[in-house]
């Protein structure tokens, strides 16, 4: 089953300009698009994103740094709402941003393929104590270029509850807004495995990836999950931004097979993907169908990132998403007529 247009600048379903979501709201089906090839020089691309770096992550410039989005650009944070036109995007951000002038960012990874650009980021704020504690929650970012040094489309991936569970921390431990920035820091030690190296040939890890979809697939038709688990290493590591940390196979399966019960009709589609050495980055919309038989699908975007250690296995997965917005979006799917079987104890 697939969504209806090509690219997560399309498939999602935003709500109003500046309004929170309220889950994502239906999509129709259509082909999905997978990887597709670029119309900008990656050259190009790289030197817009530094100077993307530069007026945000660099220099906190935030009022220059909207002048980078295009006049008709897209915004959606995943918690906030969505903001269209290049004006939105410079009011929401110079008005946020002024509120934490002591929050300072570091991207830890990015990949630049086609179009796009996906990054790893984290948000950091000081240590209010002297104690070495860290205060800090990363969010992933997809950008799609649109020519002359602009963008057209921004979208934030990052579970509210880790903002909001340090921004508790950190004020109950004396953070203020006086609180002095610190932009020495960087990312949370241990938070990801490494990146597995040596890095192995695009085409095998490219066609790894589509047996992992493909097991995914099985999984979804035959209720199998243990063939999907059977693709992670023994040891491997997952990160699910609701539901927590598994570490090993078998932790793994366990949780898979149980959270998946209560959704069988849940599928998992694929907007697009990106490869760089060993790591993969992936939208893959979780979609419920219509319950009464139609082309509308309930959906919400999961941004995927994993590892691939070789052999046909994965060392790591790492899912983002808001989980308000799949609570939304069940919820939604149950009041036009879905129906959750009962599941035993």
């Amino acid at each position: 089953m697939q969504l209806k247009r090509s690219s997560t600048r399309n498939i999602f379903a935003h709500s109003n300009s500046g309004v929170p979501f309220e889950g994502s709201k239906t999509l129709q089906r259509e082909e999905k698009v997978g990887h597709q090839m670029g119309n900008f020089s990656e050259t190009e691309i790289e030197r817009a994103f530094a100077e993307y770096r530069r007026r945000g992550v660099e220099t906190h410039d935030w009022e220059n740094w909207a002048a980078l989005f295009t006049d008709d650009a897209q915004y959606v944070e995943h918690f906030l709402g969505e903001f269209r036109g290049r004006e939105a995007i410079r009011e929401w951000i110079v008005d946020t941003m002024a509120e934490y002038p002591f929050i300072s960012l570091w991207m830890e990874w990015w990949i630049i393929e086609d179009d796009r650009v996906v990054l790893y980021i984290w948000n950091n704020l000081p240590d209010p104590s002297g104690s070495g504690k860290r205060y800090a929650f990363p969010n992933s970012t997809i950008l799609h270029y649109a020519g002359n040094g602009e963008w057209d489309y921004e979208e934030d991936f990052y579970n509210p509850a880790d903002a909001e569970r340090v921004w508790g921390e950190w004020f109950n431990d004396g953070g203020r807004l006086s609180t002095e920035i610190d932009n020495s820091l960087r990312g949370i030690d241990g938070w990801a495995p490494p990146v597995p190296e040596p890095a192995y040939s695009r085409e095998e890890v490219e066609r790894e990836f589509f047996e992992y979809r493909r097991r995914g697939d099985i999984a979804v038709s035959t209720g199998d999950w243990d063939q999907w688990a059977d693709q992670f290493t023994t040891d491997a590591k997952y990160f699910e931004h609701h539901y927590g940390r598994f570490s090993g196979r078998e932790e793994i399966r366990s949780w898979i097979s149980e959270t998946v019960r209560p959704f069988p009709e849940m599928y998992f589609a694929l907007d697009h993907y990106m490869i760089d050495g060993n790591r993969v980055v992936a939208v893959i919309p979780n979609c419920l169908p219509d319950p009464k038989g139609g082309e509308e699908i309930f959906s919400f975007n999961v941004h995927v990132i994993l590892h691939y250690a070789g052999n046909g296995l994965w060392s790591y997965e790492e899912d983002i998403y808001n989980p308000r917005e799949a609570e939304g979006t069940i919820a939604a799917w149950i009041k036009a007529g879905g129906t959750l079987p009962q599941v035993e104890e």
